[in-house]
């Protein structure tokens, strides 16, 4: 696998997954890209065939959360020097941008933060960076049905969630 192939068949997922971690956004992709760089500088060291795609991906997402520990404890060092103390509203603390969204678009990214982490994950891969399940699947070392799964539950929870929001309202 080349570098280019490489990137473009992770990149999504990896994302997603570290946005499911807690990262914001912009975060998540700088967060990404520094794991790419990391496994591929040392692709030699994956003891088994790099180019299996459920292998690589189960390593890469060890080097991926590995590069998130690091910035998460950057971050925690950042915080602890910071002199004042700064109101963040709710919506700076999501992991999306939401400057300028419409209602209905708030609603549904308030509504997948409230989904449980492992479902989260997913929702977050497949439809926000467009990941096929299979690759979702290979990324986060599960089946292909439990992605699926986790799918299925995350649209029935979030029907549930925006259902009853929009009963409060009328």
């Amino acid at each position: 696998m080349d570098l280019t192939t490489f990137i473009n068949t992770y990149r999504g997922p990896l994302i997603g997954l570290i946005a499911s971690w807690g990262a914001p956004w912009n975060d998540a992709a700088e967060i990404a890209q520094d794991s790419f760089s990391e496994a591929w500088l040392n692709r030699k060291s994956c003891r088994a065939d790099w180019n299996d795609q459920e292998v690589f991906g189960r390593w890469l997402r060890g080097v991926a959360l590995n590069q998130y520990r690091n910035w998460a404890r950057s971050q925690g060092r950042r915080r602890a020097r910071t002199v004042s103390v700064e109101v963040v509203n709710q919506d700076q603390m999501a992991c999306f941008p939401t400057a300028d969204l419409p209602e209905h678009v708030l609603e549904l990214r308030q509504a997948i933060d409230r989904l449980p982490v492992n479902q989260r994950q997913v929702v977050l891969m497949h439809y926000l960076e467009e990941t096929s399940v299979n690759e979702v699947a290979a990324l986060l070392s599960l089946p292909v049905k439990t992605v699926e799964g986790r799918l299925y539950q995350a649209r029935k929870s979030l029907r549930e969630l925006l259902d009853d929001r929009f009963r409060a309202r009328h």
